[in-house]
């Protein structure tokens, strides 16, 4: 464990911890399987900020860009992106139904206040990130607002929703679910040098 630890007492972090208001406005995307729905909080355990050792929440993650969306999910793999992946998930864009509060980890002002670096959201501390996630909760927060932690610019965002767990559709306005386009593959190329391989014909 390498993230410090949270205050006890939520209240601290609900008066003093950095605010950002999310606008029904904005429109943000979640690549997804295409057998599984988008609207989905989870509470596997697996996820950065998903509830530890509970199913008192769950947590849907989404990307303030198409892009981000696609490198938070294929970032990680080297030597390119199989097609036959990439054709297999959905770009579903949700919207807000009514405006949120989220904490803020991308305010600077929470290293000196929390102790806080983009360890929170880019290192290999997920028990220690799920415990701030669970005390942002309580806390009263929507949300967590931070850096997508495949871009090294960090200029791309993400947005980590607090919800019911499971399948909530009620949560968000959709604006469509497409198959990933062939635009996308080639920014994220041409941005990020991820490559999606060609689909070889049998």
């Amino acid at each position: 464990m390498t993230l410090p630890v949270p205050p006890a007492d939520p209240l601290e972090l609900a008066e003093t911890f950095p605010v950002r208001e999310l606008p029904v406005s904005y429109r943000y995307y979640r690549l997804h399987h295409h057998d599984r729905e988008p609207e989905w909080f989870c509470t596997c355990g697996g996820c950065r900020f998903d509830p530890p050792d509970s199913e008192s929440f769950g947590t849907c993650y989404a990307a303030a860009h198409p892009l981000g969306a696609f490198v938070e999910r294929f970032g990680r793999l080297r030597n390119g992106v199989p097609r036959s992946l990439v054709d297999s998930h959905r770009l579903a864009g949700l919207g807000l139904p009514s405006p949120v509060r989220v904490a803020d980890a991308s305010d600077r002002t929470v290293v000196g206040r929390w102790g806080l670096s983009a360890e929170l959201w880019a290192g290999d501390d997920y028990p220690g990130s799920q415990r701030w996630a669970e005390r942002l909760h309580q806390a009263g927060f929507a949300g967590i607002w931070y850096p997508a932690r495949h871009d090294p610019a960090g200029q791309l965002h993400s947005v980590a929703l607090f919800g019911k767990p499971g399948h909530q559709p009620a949560a968000f306005v959709p604006y469509g679910d497409e198959v990933v386009s062939a635009e996308l593959c080639d920014e994220a190329f041409t941005r990020f040098g991820i490559l999606v391989l060609p689909s070889t014909s049998i």
